[in-house]
């Protein structure tokens, strides 16, 4: 291949322009082209959305079966444009595109068949194998080969699309036209994936569906192969069969350019450093946004949106200016602009809360303008790399597309998994930034140092320093007095793929809490009441649990109180992040030591994953209070998670769903019950916090209705208040203990249940936080007015109650007395 890669040298130029030639199309085909890579972009994202989460529902949602899928999308894309660059130069590129699009079409179609197939086949073993090593390896496998046809054609028709963009000369990007044409073109596909990422996760999703997107762009990528094939039947992008080129120009190279070696690192730099700032820059905006699916969508939006201006910028630019130093001066202002974006990001928020605007759409609105502004500007200038390196490799544009691309592609994954599991938890968040910032700067100085004075180099790399030392700094002072000003200190922080984990102490008091990026609290150590009753509660209403499960960790305390009921034999407790089980350590004096007790074991799981894996069975499961705004959580409230529990329980065995008011809108609250409801016959409510600020309830499931003997509660109550050594004052007593029963929940709506396929709750609830209808205050007070305080009260009973239990409406006061106080 000599010095240049996959380049193109044309011996023979025509002296006569083939039939179908498009030198001198027009305009209204060109325009054609862009709008069919447009709509297969968007097509694109909307697939990825789409099959990530489908996947993810099999593989369960944790960072590592992520990281799984996401190696895999790019390897097949990466295998595609590979495959695009070698058959570019034999086959009809629009004919070439449009079969890509078909193999598209149709394997859009198989994914979910094989999806349900490998749920109940031999697969399904070895995707939930006990053995980490062999369930990593078959998740890899099935992932890489599930995604792969798919992936691969999609790779193949950026080379394609490349070469019916190169209509001028012998086809090869050292034509400017050609060069021009070929980024607009991956400027135009980009937007069109930026499209779709705000039509999937702003519309599609909840609307349509999840698998039904991937159906939906389906027929977005057959109408872009239709219009290919009509195109090319029209003749009016010519094969290049019919050019006059000699077949060995396929692989010879240009003289001249910049060697092999360093055209495939640039590539590489400007994927891994662009996709592990992109995890970087996710990871940073969730210390300050309520991280729902709205959110994330709004980052990736823009990163993509400033790729797509980059390239754009480089098709405008690349006639008038020098590949060569255009990239070293895109680079060295790029890692200047990121450094400095670290130290915008917290001059604009503090640390603090984001919370602009009082809609939804005026929250959303600014949290655009606020990444806009901090990650627009360095990803704009490095997404200008790619397309610089295509051109200064100048050969033949299917060729060179596809071999940088792929390189580019592979190395993109490399960085966003490196970034999320390596660099991250040792080098931490802000020196992470930092130190992609100086693989850009380092990189300018290697490109610029023969055009520029050493004074130059010198000063350049003293500014960047500079603002870097100050991008490191700044975020520690600002956090410290944070903490100052809440009168709390930090005791130990894990740099975790999910985030910050910190264990923090309340100045001056010995409460403790465990918290996930500076502001979701897991909980906090103190009185604890509220947390032990929401074990005591669905363990006092089942006569005889012996085997229990925990659903979620959080400080320990709910699972915790587990411990001293004499019943309990044994306690599984699942927990999503490995960080906070170690920060539950801490919390040892007051969780019952609930990690290392002998009776207990810890899995460190996806919820949902779990119950599909064990064939373990329970006489209660309780599952914790989950943020359901928060991205992909949602899944936790849906139809096929309860039916996945239900299957988990013993005969006459009872399921907790516990649930934080103060973060659900009454139509969420309504969708989960009546979705669990839809997998229970018999569904009761039960009060946990009684206050009307953060209000917590919980759903017990069972098949049977409750039936409690109040002679066995009374009794048990009493040796468990002596176990403890105090009181809970909200269920002191048998009589107190049923006050907390709220009433009876039926299926109201059948037509508007939270489904794997439409996860409405995870998307409804962003919206009612920032509308200010979640239910505490005044909202909860009209809601229990109007539905909770008229439930009936037949599905659980107390039997032989030692005395006589109070009117049902003396009852209903004095529950409006305890959670409003009137």
């Amino acid at each position: 291949m000599g010095g240049q890669l996959g380049g193109v040298i044309f011996l023979i130029e025509t002296t006569e322009q083939p039939e179908g030639s498009t030198e001198h199309r027009s305009i209204g085909v060109d325009l054609l082209v862009y709008l069919v890579f447009f709509l297969s972009g968007a097509a694109a994202l909307i697939y990825e959305i789409s099959w990530a989460r489908q996947v993810g529902l099999l593989f369960g949602h944790t960072i590592h079966a992520a990281g799984v899928v996401l190696a895999s999308y790019f390897f097949g894309m990466a295998v595609g444009y590979l495959v695009g660059a070698r058959w570019s130069l034999r086959i009809a590129p629009l004919y070439g595109y449009a079969i890509a699009e078909a193999i598209v079409v149709v394997w859009a179609f198989l994914i979910p068949v094989l999806l349900d197939w490998s749920e109940s086949s031999f697969a399904a073993g070895l995707l939930t194998h006990s053995s980490l090593a062999v369930q990593t390896l078959s998740r890899v496998l099935f992932s890489f080969f599930l995604l792969l046809p798919a992936t691969v054609a999609l790779g193949i028709t950026l080379p394609m699309i490349a070469m019916v963009c190169s209509s001028h000369g012998s086809g090869c990007l050292s034509d400017a036209r050609n060069t021009m044409r070929v980024t607009w073109a991956y400027a135009i596909n980009t937007t069109g994936a930026l499209i779709g990422v705000l039509v999937a996760t702003f519309y599609l999703l909840i609307t349509v569906g999840v698998t039904t997107s991937s159906y939906l762009a389906a027929g977005l990528s057959l109408v872009c192969c239709l219009v290919a094939i009509g195109m090319q039947w029209a003749g009016w992008c010519p094969s290049p069969a019919g050019t006059t080129v000699r077949r060995e120009a396929e692989t010879g190279t240009t003289s001249g350019g910049p060697p092999t070696w360093l055209l495939l690192g640039l590539a590489a730099l400007s994927g891994f450093g662009t996709l592990g700032l992109q995890v970087l820059y996710t990871r940073m905006f969730s210390l300050v946004f309520h991280n729902s699916s709205y959110t994330f969508g709004v980052v990736i939006a823009v990163f993509l949106a400033a790729l797509a201006l980059g390239a754009a910028i480089v098709g405008a630019v690349q006639r008038r200016v020098d590949a060569w130093k255009l990239a070293g001066w895109v680079t060295g202002f790029g890692a200047v602009a990121t450094a400095v974006s670290v130290s915008l990001f917290v001059m604009f928020t503090h640390l603090e809360y984001f919370s602009f605007g009082r809609t939804f759409w005026g929250y959303v609105t600014g949290a655009c303008g606020l990444v806009t502004l901090v990650v627009g500007p360095p990803v704009l200038l490095l997404g200008m790399l790619l397309p610089l390196v295509w051109k200064l490799e100048g050969g033949q544009a299917g060729r060179v597309v596809g071999w940088l691309t792929a390189i580019n592609t592979l190395a993109a994954a490399l960085g966003a998994l490196l970034a999320s599991f390596v660099i991250l938890p040792l080098l931490g968040l802000w020196m992470s930034l930092i130190m992609m910032a100086g693989l850009f700067a380092c990189c300018s100085l290697a490109l610029l140092w023969r055009s520029l004075r050493p004074v130059w180099l010198v000063a350049g790399g003293l500014v960047f320093l500079g603002v870097a030392v100050f991008a490191w700094r700044y975020p520690l002072e600002v956090e410290r007095e944070l903490g100052r000003s809440k009168g709390e200190r930090l005791i130990q922080r894990w740099n975790s793929p999910y985030g910050w984990i910190d264990v923090v102490q309340v100045e001056g008091s010995p409460i403790y809490k465990i918290r996930q990026n500076l502001h979701y609290r897991f909980g906090k150590t103190g009185s604890n009441t509220r947390e032990f009753r929401q074990a005591h509660i669905p363990l006092m209403l089942h006569p005889d649990p012996q085997d229990v499960l925990f659903l979620g960790l959080g400080t320990g305390l709910t699972a915790g109180g587990s411990i001293p009921h004499e019943s309990v034999q044994r306690v599984d407790l699942v927990e999503l992040i490995p960080e906070v089980v170690e920060a539950c350590r801490l919390l040892a004096d007051h969780n019952f030591n609930v990690i290392d007790h002998p009776r207990v074991d810890v899995f460190v799981d996806d919820a949902r994953h779990y119950l599909l894996g064990t064939d373990r069975k329970y006489d209660v499961i309780v599952s914790d209070l989950f943020v359901p705004w928060e991205s992909e959580s949602g899944y936790l409230y849906t139809v096929e998670h309860y039916q996945v529990a239900k299957e988990r329980l013993k005969p006459n065995g009872h399921f907790c769903q516990w649930l934080p008011l103060f973060q659900l809108g009454a139509g969420e609250f309504e969708a989960i019950a009546d979705s669990f409801a839809s997998v229970f016959p018999h569904v009761t409510i039960w009060w946990a916090e009684l206050g009307s600020s953060k209000p917590v309830v919980a759903l017990i499931g069972s098949d049977e209705p409750l039936r409690v003997s109040s002679e066995a509660t009374a009794e048990r109550l009493d040796s468990l208040w002596k176990k403890i050594g105090k009181t809970d004052s909200a269920m002191q007593d048998v009589g107190r203990f049923w006050d907390l029963y709220l009433g009876d929940w039926q299926l109201k709506n059948p037509d508007s249940l939270n489904t794997d396929e439409h996860p409405k709750v995870e998307f409804a609830t962003p919206v009612s936080n920032r509308q200010r209808q979640l239910m505490s205050s005044r909202v909860l007070w009209d809601y229990y007015n109007r539905v909770l305080g008229r439930l009936p009260r037949q599905q659980a009973v107390l039997l032989d109650p030692a005395i006589p239990m109070l009117p049902e409406e003396q009852q209903r006061a004095r529950q409006r007395l305890m959670i409003f106080g009137k």
